[in-house]
C-alpha cells in the first residue's frame, strides 16, 4: 500500500496543497470484475481489493482505485487503509466519499493529527463549516509548536485547498477572532483575503499584523506584492523604505526594496542597497551580479566589468558573467572581444541569446556573410530551433539597422515555414522600417485571421495605422480590441494614448500615456508622453520626462526627434 501512496502522489496532500493528476470526472472503465460485497472474515477478499486498488492507481484509474479502497475501508479496522482511501478521495475531490472516509479514518485514529486535518478539509468541502471550525481549532493547537506560527500556517494551508475562496476567508476570520489574536492570524487572513480578491481587507489585516509584530518580515513582503498588484508602486516603495530602516539586517526585505527601486527607475538608490547587501555578506553573489548589471545599465563599463570578473574569479554565475561581459564589449565597440565572451556561453538558458548577440556583433561589424554562415550552422545543428534562429538572425540584422537583409532573411524563413505567425510578425516589424506598409498590413491581417485574439498583432496594426496613416478610426478599432485582451500592457496603453492624440483627444491621450509610462518608462513611450504634454501646454513636465528618458536612453531615435523642440 505504501507503493500506491507514492504512485498516486498522496505525500504532503494536506499541508502542501492538492493538485488533481487526472480528470476526476472522466468516466473510467474498470478492467477488473466487480465482486460481491466483502465479508469481514474474508481476508483473501481484502487482499484482492487492495491489490486491485494498487494496480488501478498505477494505471491512473483513480475511480477504480477509490471504489476498491472504499470497500476495504468500510470493513477493515486498519487506519492505514482508511487513510489511503480518504487521501485518494480528497485528491479526486470526491467530497461525499472524502467525508465518509475521513470520518472512518479519524474514528480509527483519533490521536492522529493527519486524520483530523483530513476530516476538517472534508467538512469544509462539504460546507459543514461549524463542525470544520472545531476541528480546525484542534488542528491549530496541535500544530502550534510545530509550525512556530501558533498553528495558523497549518490552518491556512488547509483552507487554501478549498475551492470556495470566500468561504475559506470567512472561516479564517472566525478563527482569527478567537484567542490568541496574533499577528500570524492576521497575516494568514491577509493571504486568504488576497486569494479571494479582497485586497482592501488583505491590506487592513497586514496593518494589524504589523502593529502586533513590527518584525514580521513576511507581512511586509506580502503587503508589497498586493500593492504592486494594485498598481500602487509609490505606497509599496514607501512601506519597504520604512521596513528596511526598521530591520536593516534582513536580506529579503532589502533585496525586495532594491528590486523595487530598479522597477521605479531609481538606479542610484538601488545600487546603494545592493552595495549594503554585499557589505553585510561579502559572499552574496546575487548582489554582486546586480551591482554589475546596474553599473552596465548606467554605462559605467569599467566598474561593471570589475564586478563580472569578480564573479568569474569566484567561479559562480559564470554563464551570466560571460554574457554580460560580452554585452559590455559590444557597447564599447570591441566586437572581437564581445564575440569571444559570447562564445564562452554554453548554458541552455543563455546559449541562444548569446548566439543572437554574436550575430548582432557580426552585423555591426559588416560581416554579413559570416553572420549568415553562423546562423546556417546553428540551424543545421538545431533544426528544432529553425524558426527561432531565423527570427534571431533577422533581429541581429535589425539591430544593426540592416533592414533589407533582415527582411530577406525572414522571407527565407517563411519559404520554409509558410504562414508561421512569429515569422510573419517579425517581418511586419521590419516592413515598417522599410516603409513597406502593404507587407506589414498583409502579414498582420494573416495573423489576426488565424488568431483573432492575438493582442500583439491587433495592437501592432492599430498603432501603425495611427502613426503612419490617417486611418485613425480604423486604428482605434484594432487598438480597442487589443486593449480588451491586454488591459495592462504598456505597449497597448501607449497605442491607445497615441491614437487618441491623433484624434485630437489630448486629455484622453495623456491618461493612457501616463499609465503606459508608469508601467514601462521606455524611450518611445516617454517620447509620446512628452510630445502630448508639450502640445497641451505642460512644457516643464514634458522637458522633465524627456530628459529623464534621455539620460537612460541616450541613443534613442524617438527622443532625438524631440531634442530640437525641447532645446536639449
Amino acid at each position: 500500500m505504501n507503493r500506491l501512496l507514492k504512485a498516486l502522489g498522496f505525500s504532503g496532500l494536506l499541508l502542501s496543497g492538492c493538485a488533481t493528476v487526472v480528470d476526476a470526472q472522466a468516466p473510467v472503465e474498470s478492467e477488473f470484475p466487480i465482486r460481491p460485497a466483502i465479508q469481514p472474515s474474508s481476508r483473501s477478499e481484502l487482499i484482492y481489493q487492495v491489490l486491485v486498488a494498487e494496480v488501478a492507481g498505477k494505471r491512473d484509474q483513480l475511480n477504480v482505485a477509490l471504489e476498491h479502497y472504499r470497500k476495504v475501508a468500510a470493513v477493515s479496522n486498519d487506519p492505514q487503509v482508511a487513510e489511503r482511501a480518504a487521501l485518494l478521495a480528497l485528491l479526486m475531490k470526491d467530497n461525499a466519499a472524502a467525508l465518509e472516509l475521513a470520518q472512518r479514518w479519524h474514528a480509527l485514529a483519533p490521536a492522529s493529527d493527519q486524520s483530523r486535518q483530513a476530516l476538517a478539509l472534508a467538512l469544509l468541502r462539504n460546507g459543514r463549516i461549524d463542525e470544520a471550525i472545531n476541528h480546525l481549532e484542534a488542528v491549530r493547537k496541535a500544530a502550534s509548536s510545530k509550525d512556530k506560527q501558533q498553528g495558523f500556517a497549518t490552518v491556512a494551508s488547509l483552507l487554501g485547498q478549498v475551492d470556495d475562496k470566500q468561504m475559506a476567508l470567512r472561516v479564517m476570520q472566525r478563527l482569527s477572532d478567537r484567542p490568541p489574536r496574533s499577528a500570524f492570524a492576521q497575516y494568514y487572513q491577509a493571504m486568504l483575503a488576497a486569494a479571494a480578491g479582497d485586497r482592501d481587507l488583505a491590506l487592513a489585516s497586514l496593518d494589524q499584523a504589523l502593529d502586533q509584530d513590527p518584525k514580521l518580515v513576511s507581512a511586509y513582503l506580502l503587503r508589497t506584492r498586493i500593492l504592486m498588484d494594485r498598481g500602487d508602486r509609490d505606497t509599496a516603495l514607501a512601506g519597504l523604505t520604512k521596513a528596511v530602516a526598521a530591520l536593516p539586517r534582513d536580506r529579503n526585505l532589502r533585496m525586495s526594496y532594491a528590486r523595487l527601486l530598479i522597477d521605479a527607475g531609481q538606479l542610484g538608490k538601488a545600487r546603494r542597497e545592493f552595495a549594503t547587501l554585499l557589505n553585510q555578506n561579502p559572499k552574496d553573489t546575487d548582489s554582486l551580479y546586480a551591482l554589475g548589471l546596474l553599473a552596465a545599465e548606467t554605462r559605467q563599463f569599467d566598474l561593471a566589468e570589475g564586478y563580472f570578473l569578480d564573479l568569474i574569479k569566484r567561479k559562480t554565475r559564470l554563464e551570466d558573467a560571460y554574457f554580460e561581459l560580452g554585452r559590455i564589449e559590444e557597447q564599447r565597440g570591441s566586437y572581437a572581444k564581445a564575440n569571444d565572451w559570447y562564445g564562452r556561453v554554453s548554458g541552455e538558458d543563455r546559449y541562444l541569446v548569446a548566439q543572437l548577440r554574436k550575430g548582432v556583433v557580426l552585423a555591426k561589424a559588416g560581416e554579413t556573410t559570416i553572420l549568415t554562415q553562423h546562423f546556417e550552422t546553428l540551424r543545421r545543428n538545431q533544426p528544432q530551433n529553425s524558426i527561432t534562429l531565423y527570427q534571431a538572425e533577422a533581429e541581429a540584422l535589425r539591430e544593426a539597422e540592416r533592414y533589407q537583409e533582415a527582411f530577406d532573411t525572414l522571407d527565407r524563413g517563411l519559404a520554409l515555414h509558410p504562414n508561421d505567425k512569429d515569422l510573419l510578425y517579425a517581418r511586419s516589424l521590419i516592413a515598417e522600417k522599410l516603409n513597406r506598409l502593404d507587407v506589414l498590413e498583409r502579414d498582420l491581417r494573416l495573423i489576426i485571421a488565424a488568431d483573432p485574439k492575438n493582442g500583439q498583432a491587433l495592437n501592432a496594426l492599430g498603432y501603425t495605422l495611427a502613426d503612419r496613416t490617417d486611418r485613425y478610426q480604423e486604428a482605434l478599432g484594432y487598438i480597442e480590441q487589443a486593449l480588451a485582451l491586454l488591459p495592462d500592457d504598456a505597449a497597448v496603453l501607449d497605442s491607445m494614448g497615441w491614437v487618441q492624440y491623433r484624434l485630437g483627444n489630448n486629455a484622453k491621450a495623456l491618461e493612457y500615456l501616463r499609465r503606459a509610462y508608469q508601467a514601462n518608462p521606455d524611450a518611445e513611450i516617454a517620447a509620446h508622453l512628452s510630445e502630448v504634454l508639450w502640445v497641451s501646454g505642460q512644457r516643464e513636465e514634458a522637458k522633465r520626462i524627456w530628459r529623464e528618458a534621455q539620460t537612460k536612453n541616450p541613443t534613442s531615435t524617438h527622443l532625438r526627434k524631440l531634442q530640437q523642440r525641447f532645446g536639449g
